[in-house]
């Protein structure tokens, strides 16, 4: 027996482009994603629907204190950063990974989460990082 499967031309343009200009969140280096602060993203919230957020933030932590004396803390040359989002409140991006895409930047997926209560337009999102400091760097050399 065989099966036939058909699906509509606008998904099947759809599957064939989503995989172009991926890359993986590892390649993104802090300074990267950094720079576009005050742009937008758009972020996938279901197959069809497509939300604009806008990077307002990103923070970069302190390095963790090595002590002398005392073990390295686990996470020593770690960076740790998060970027901070805000979208309208009136389609709400739920907690979870999805798929990104910035005019620089490309298409990468990331998980983000709501971060304190709706205001009355705007919601703020979170992307948390504590990853090796080299993590992006590496990946580039070795791709």
């Amino acid at each position: 027996m065989t099966a036939l499967a058909v699906a509509p031309l606008t998904s099947i343009a759809e599957t064939a482009t989503s995989t172009r200009n991926f890359r993986p969140l590892e390649t993104l280096s802090y300074a990267e994603l950094a720079a576009q602060v005050n742009t937008a993203f758009h972020v996938w919230v279901s197959p069809g629907q497509v939300v604009e957020l806008k990077l307002l933030k990103a923070p970069l932590a302190r390095p963790t204190p090595v002590r002398p004396g005392k073990p390295l803390p686990g996470d020593a040359g770690y960076e740790k950063f998060s970027l901070i989002f805000s979208g309208a409140n009136d389609v709400m991006v739920a907690s979870s990974i999805h798929r990104f895409e910035h005019d620089h930047l490309g298409r990468f997926e990331m998980f983000i989460g709501q971060i304190g209560m709706p205001k009355s337009d705007t919601v703020r999102y979170e992307a948390g990082f504590n990853r090796p400091a080299s993590a992006a760097a590496s990946f580039a050399q070795t791709t």
